[in-house]
């Protein structure tokens, strides 16, 4: 990547940095800011508009000394001085400022007269007191949007720097929030803490790596300030996502308009020639790559899920940055990346396209040697002009984007490349080995480099992949730092044994040679990966959350009750001395399924354990995301949508492992995957069950309560030592099911549900438990209850289905066959009166099976498995 690409992706990238220092109320001279505003700032009527502009020249002279040098250096790239380059958009003069002001307009979906009647507006109200407004309150599926003005809208961004509990939005009240607000010491705060942490920032003196841990501090900081403020603007695009989009478009141009020769204004500002590449990327098979089947042992199945869910990210990241490095591109032009998708804006030459193909053709050559094509990343480009990502063609762009993933998704495997028997597959075999076929995944052959790796345990052989997996397992937990180095580095041992893509090489311990390996230009990223919300989070790097929650031994578990849960059932001698062997393990490693499922009995007041071992799989998403996505904002732009973006995956990907790790009934839940909209847990099944409540009530506060997005979760349960694939297939059925309930629903035992009538259920079960408790219902009765649920089910049924044929109605008879049960078997302790008023209290049951029919499982089920 040339250094002019660079400056311009630097300077499009802070061209509002100014929005910022000026809202804060940074100091700056009278002199400078009246010596200043004729060069920076347009004029309208009399007057100088747009002073951000100056604030952002400002700002880059005032803290030149913990910015990069060369953003003050004369000579580096060609043309203007990049602090011309990044305050002149609102009043360009020279090509590659026309550049930066057309890439400006572009990101905020403006047409050319919309934006110069922007330029001209004076603001005619206090701009540092309007807050960012939430997407996700606008979002619609019925074309019955809000109005357009802020008034609309009941629900507010916090001004505050982005944290797992930061990122909600909190009811507005304009009278109550005007009473007590000072605003500029609300946004001088968040300012100083900024800069507080830009001096900190790591590898100034490499400003490609600087780049990243820049972009990553200024989400953390800018994600929760609105980008506009005046005129007739629905303020819901944060400055951040605005500022990262202006800088992937602006490089775009620039290389189009350069390749073609043509960096000219009246070329630049063409709204009508197609001069970029919208380039999506999309990792086909995610579901068996982490659940992958076939190996003998279930032994490292918690390791080998958290190393493939945590890879899947990883290569995500690593194909995005490989394609930018191929193009010459920085790392800004990746607009949207989550969940194992990502966008990036490419200019439409002919070594862009030759790039995509480059970068496709490698990763799929390298996923294909290791996974037999059963998992792959597709490339698919689509031809965009300025034109079409103004607000009312942004939707029909989309679309198109959208159509050629779906396309490319139908050719996940190039047939003519790779299609028939893998040759060589058997010569790569060794009879050496203790096991000639990988245990792990039962696919590859082990590999002589990790026979008998200390990470493989007990079980000898591996292939390298599965080591390298397990690996990741084990080590995630232990560390926040992690550093990706070019593949024939110099670093420790604890290194993968499969570079990625034969390109990268990933440390967990290189902080003693980062500076040696930043000169040999051999560092390509440096990110803190610790758990969201973790003490002692380095913002001096890039931060990357894309390592969940895993439950960890701590010294908590090394008590009596530990023991004694230990001690639960008939066990064999053997599995016995595993589970002790478990309970002295050091600290800080993570625990097994079959130690979670022990934490799901419940301990009762005499010292008892009641309740089954068993593990719950909830899996949830989403609903209608891909609609949300394509229709469902009124005004959709480019940087609205990378806004969107980001704030869904805010949720899952910050927020829920927060929750996970400091609630402490959660805190046996098992993050196998949080990210973009997708959630996959395991965890005790009863606590599954729990956090499922609170999942759905948590996202609908997160979602302003808006009744068009909405949720849906399935929950599937098993015993801990059941196939990792089982696992994945039951959760994924029981989420189907979920879906098949138009959406909004929640499936546990094979029964999807309504989240309302979940609710209903949940206090059922706590009514049908005191009933227990009280001693007014016994074992029996709820196994009798079991039977009516059936019948009354099956009533319901037959009721709806006309003609009914004689030997079918005998479910009819449940209702006589339930009262003549409560009257034998019901409060049998108690006498006259008191038996009377319980008898009528346990009669409620006939009416909940009427109102929910099979559905009463739900909390029965519960119970019972509570009660085991």
């Amino acid at each position: 990547m040339d250094d002019t690409v660079f400056k311009i992706a630097v300077a499009a990238f802070l061209h509002d940095i100014g929005k910022f220092a000026e809202r804060a109320g940074m100091e700056l001279s009278t002199e400078y800011l009246d010596g200043n505003a004729a060069l920076y700032q347009p004029s309208y009527r009399g007057r100088y508009t747009h002073k951000h502009a100056v604030y952002t020249a400002g700002f880059l002279e005032k803290y030149k000394d913990i910015l990069p040098g060369e953003l003050n250096m004369a000579g580096w790239g060609d043309g203007d001085p990049f602090i011309n380059l990044a305050a002149m958009h609102h009043k360009p003069e020279t090509p590659l400022q026309w550049i930066i002001t057309t890439a400006d307009r572009v990101s905020s979906g403006m047409d050319r007269a919309e934006f110069e009647e922007y330029a001209g507006e004076v603001s005619v109200r206090d701009y540092r007191k309007t807050r960012l407004l939430p997407i996700l309150e606008g979002l619609r599926t019925d074309d019955k949007w809000l109005a357009d003005n802020p008034e609309s809208y009941k629900y507010r961004y916090p001004l505050s720097e982005i944290s797992p509990t930061a990122i909600f939005p909190f009811p507005w009240n304009k009278e109550e929030a005007g009473k007590n607000e000072d605003v500029t010491a609300e946004y001088r705060a968040l300012f100083d803490l900024f800069l507080e942490n830009l001096g900190k920032l790591y590898h100034r003196e490499y400003i490609r790596l600087w780049f990243e841990h820049f972009d990553s501090l200024f989400r953390v900081f800018a994600s929760h300030i609105p980008a506009a403020t005046v005129g007739r603007v629905i303020p819901d695009v944060s400055l951040y996502d605005h500022c990262k989009t202006t800088a992937a478009i602006a490089v775009a141009l620039y290389l189009y308009c350069r390749h073609k020769d043509r960096l000219r204004e009246g070329d630049i500002r063409n709204d009508d020639e197609r001069m970029m590449l919208c380039v999506t990327g999309d990792f086909y098979g995610i579901q068996d790559f982490i659940f992958s089947e076939g190996g003998s042992t279930n032994r490292a199945s918690a390791k080998l899920l958290r190393g493939r869910s945590f890879a899947v990210s990883l290569l995500s990241e690593l194909a995005a940055h490989m394609l930018c490095e191929e193009a010459g591109l920085p790392l800004s032009s990746v607009v949207l990346n989550a969940a194992g998708k990502f966008m990036a804006i490419l200019p439409n030459t002919e070594p862009s396209r030759k790039s995509v193909e480059n970068v496709e053709r490698d990763i799929n050559a390298w996923l294909t040697e290791h996974f037999f094509g059963e998992v792959t990343i597709g490339l698919s480009a689509v031809e965009t002009s300025c034109g079409d990502f103004l607000a009312s063609e942004f939707e029909g762009l989309w679309e198109r984007i959208s159509l050629a993933s779906d396309r490319r998704k139908h050719h996940k495997v190039d047939l003519e490349r790779y299609g028939g028997a893998v040759s060589g597959y058997l010569d790569k075999f060794n009879n050496d080995l203790d096991r000639k076929l990988c245990p792990f995944c039962g696919k590859r052959p082990s590999s002589a480099r990790v026979e008998g790796d200390q990470v493989l345990g007990d079980t000898l052989s591996s292939c390298a992949v599965c080591r390298d997996h397990i690996y990741l397992g084990t080590n995630l937990v232990k560390t926040r730092r992690m550093a990706v180095v070019d593949a024939g580095a110099e670093i420790r041992h604890d290194r993968l044994s499969e570079p990625v893509f034969g390109r990268y090489q990933l440390s967990l311990n290189v902080e003693g040679k980062l500076d040696a390996l930043a000169r040999k230009g051999e560092l390509v990223k440096y990110w803190d990966i610790s758990r969201p919300g973790d003490a002692g989070t380095d913002m001096s790097i890039a931060l990357r959350p894309i390592n969940g929650y895993v439950p960890v031994f701590t010294a908590d578990d090394r008590n009596d009750e530990m023991l004694e849960r230990i001690m639960l059932g008939k066990k064999s001698d053997k599995k016995m001395n595993e589970l002790f062997d478990l309970a002295v393990r050091e600290e800080g490693q993570p625990k097994p399924f079959n130690w979670l499922a022990r934490m799901a009995p419940s301990r009762k007041e005499d010292g008892t354990y009641w309740g089954i071992e068993a593990l719950g799989v909830l899996k949830a998403d989403i609903d209608h995301l891909g609609v949300l996505f394509t229709c469902g904002i009124r005004h959709s732009s480019l940087s609205r949508l990378s806004t969107l973006s980001r704030q869904v995956n805010n949720y899952f990907s910050l927020h829920i492992p927060f929750i996970l790790s400091t609630r402490k009934d959660f805190n046996d839940i098992y993050t196998v995957f949080a990210g973009g909209d997708d959630l996959f847990l395991i965890g005790p099944w009863n606590r599954i069950v729990t956090f499922a409540r609170f999942l759905r009530e948590s996202f609908s506060v997160y979602a302003c309560r808006n009744r068009d997005v909405t949720i849906s979760a399935g929950i599937f349960l098993c015993k801990p030592g059941e196939p990792v694939f089982s696992l994945a297939e039951g959760a994924d059925n029981a989420l189907g099911q979920a879906k098949n309930n138009d959406r909004d629903s929640v499936t546990l035992f094979g029964l999807p549900v309504k989240w309302e009538t979940f609710d209903d259920l949940e206090t059922v079960r706590s009514t049908m438990a005191a009933w227990m408790e009280e001693d007014v219902i016994n074992n029996a009765m709820l196994y009798r209850f079991n039977e009516f649920i059936d019948m009354a089910g099956k009533e319901k049924e037959l009721r709806g289905k006309g003609a009914v044929r004689l030997e079918e109605m005998e479910c009819f008879k449940w209702k006589a066959r339930f009262k003549y049960t409560l009257a034998r078997n019901v409060a049998k302790r108690l006498k006259g009166q008191a038996r009377k008023e319980a008898v009528a209290e346990v009669e409620r049951m006939a009416q909940w099976l009427d109102s929910h029919g099979y559905a009463m499982r739900i909390p029965l089920w519960q119970i019972l498995y509570n009660q085991r």
